[in-house]
C-alpha cells in the first residue's frame, strides 16, 4: 500500500515519470524505499531546501503509523 502511495506521488511530481524507478525492501514492520529520479526531475522532487521529499516523508509516515508500520524513503543517484 505505502509502495503505490508512494508511486502515485512522485510521478505526480516529475516531468518525466518513465524515468522514476522505485525498489522496495519489506520487513515484518518497516518498508525502505529507494527513489531513482532522473536528473532533470532530481530538484523538483528535493524542493527548496528539500522541503517537497521532507513533506513526502512526513505524509508517508503518518500514513504507515495509521496501519502500524514504519517507511523510511531514501533518493539514490
Amino acid at each position: 500500500m505505502l509502495f503505490r502511495l508512494c508511486e502515485y506521488l512522485v510521478h505526480s511530481l516529475v516531468e518525466h515519470p518513465d524515468r522514476v524507478k522505485i525498489d522496495r525492501i519489506e520487513t515484518e514492520r518497516v518498508d525502505i524505499l529507494f527513489l531513482h529520479i532522473g536528473k532533470e526531475d532530481r530538484g523538483r522532487i528535493l524542493g527548496k531546501s528539500g522541503r517537497t521529499i521532507g513533506a513526502l516523508r512526513t505524509f508517508l509516515e503518518g500514513v504507515a503509523a495509521r496501519v502500524d508500520r514504519e517507511v523510511v524513503v531514501e533518493i539514490l543517484d
